[in-house]
């Protein structure tokens, strides 16, 4: 069995980042659930991730890359633009085509959009007797799910 390792950064400050490894034939809903809990988040919304394979600063250019969401967003048809979008919780990592390097943009809360740039840092086999995903590294402090934008106004 193989296991990715991620680089999960916020895209306003990549110095705040965890690295997760994720098996194979887990899914991109099972990556969404430990970014959850790795950035400390309490309060659940929808997320989409964004296939690239490069690393961007375009909206334009992750908008239009196949888009993988929450199930209730393609119900809901929440999407971004007119595309197909894929049901992030059928699509297995193994799957994706995925190599080191690679890069995918994670929307999570669409209304407050926090942002993050994944890294594919490497795939290596897996410890059979550990439990995935797994949070392998921490940096930095996760920031308030909901900042309080009058305390930050008021420290100007």
């Amino acid at each position: 069995m193989k296991a990715y390792l991620f680089r999960v950064a916020l895209m306003h400050n990549k110095r705040i980042y965890r690295n997760i490894e994720i098996l194979e034939n887990q899914t991109l809903a099972d990556l969404h659930e430990m970014i959850f809990y790795a950035f400390d988040r309490y309060d659940e919304h929808l997320y989409s991730f964004f296939l690239t394979r490069r690393s961007t600063r375009s909206t334009r250019t992750i908008y239009d890359s196949p888009e993988y969401t929450h199930p209730m967003a393609l119900q809901q048809d929440y999407g971004f633009g007119f595309k197909k979008q894929y049901n992030a919780a059928e699509a297995n990592i193994g799957k994706l085509g995925l190599k080191e390097k690679d890069k995918l943009y994670y929307l999570f809360d669409f209304g407050d959009e926090w942002w993050h740039e994944l890294t594919v840092l490497k795939t290596q086999g897996a410890a059979e007797s550990e439990p995935y995903p797994k949070i392998v590294k921490k940096a930095g402090e996760s920031p308030d799910q909901y900042p309080d934008y009058e305390e930050e106004e008021d420290e100007f």
